[in-house]
């Protein structure tokens, strides 16, 4: 009697950590497949030749970190690449130019979401002309927004999204 009673608390015991072991599996399986594969970042060539052309005109004198330590407006962006040429020596050809000023701008621009332009949303906040286009309109029948929860509430914005960006975002 008592080894059949053993022989079946060890059967029981090891259905149970079957089917505990079983459930932990499927779990985890589950787990794995909610999560979003990673996407490698694929840039347009156009993006390459931007990030190429800022690296070559930028990086050579400047570490990156201390460009990208202070977000500013393409206006301001603009003011420094003036003073690096005339007062720091920098060569920066016309062609050049606009393609750095719009890396900087698109990577480390700020915009005042309460003064900006359509472009200016699109360009810093890599929104579409048409969200930009909801952005002013909002602003216009609601008034300025007083902080980063009010500019979310746009319709069509996405807050995950924006709040990445909140240094870009000034009121």
């Amino acid at each position: 009697m008592t080894s059949i009673t053993t022989q079946t608390r060890r059967r029981s015991t090891t259905l149970v950590l079957l089917g505990c072991s079983i459930v932990l599996i499927v779990l985890s399986l589950g787990a794995g497949l909610a999560q979003e594969p990673q996407k490698p970042e694929t840039k347009s060539p156009e993006e390459v030749k931007a990030e190429e052309t800022f690296t070559r005109n930028c990086v050579k004198c400047h570490p990156v970190d201390r460009i990208a330590g202070s977000r500013r407006t393409r206006t301001q962006w603009e003011e420094v690449m003036t003073t690096m040429q005339t007062a720091r020596g920098a060569v920066i050809t016309d062609e050049d130019w606009e393609v750095i000023q719009t890396y900087l701008v698109k990577h480390y621009g700020r915009v005042n979401v309460n003064r900006a332009t359509i472009d200016d949303l699109v360009e810093v906040l890599g929104i579409t002309p048409e969200l930009g286009d909801a952005v002013v309109k909002y602003r216009k029948e609601h008034g300025n927004f007083e902080d980063f929860d009010g500019f979310a509430k746009v319709p069509g914005l996405d807050p995950a999204k924006l709040e990445k960006l909140r240094d870009a975002i000034s009121f």
